[in-house]
């Protein structure tokens, strides 16, 4: 599974969630974005310890 996919994915899952949970929906999507873009392909597998923090 990639990032692109479970993004795909959550973005289809909008479309039956309730009201009620689309501002926590958009945020996983929004988590899935930024590892995508910060180069974590594969965020189950990876050490958090060992990436820098970009802040």
């Amino acid at each position: 599974m990639t990032n692109e996919k479970a993004i795909k994915a959550l973005r289809q899952i909008k479309t039956y969630c309730a009201a009620t949970q689309l501002e926590e929906l958009d945020y996983a999507i929004e988590v899935l974005e930024k590892l995508e873009k910060d180069g974590v392909k594969e965020p189950l597998a990876t050490d958090f310890k060992n990436v820098e923090n970009k802040k």
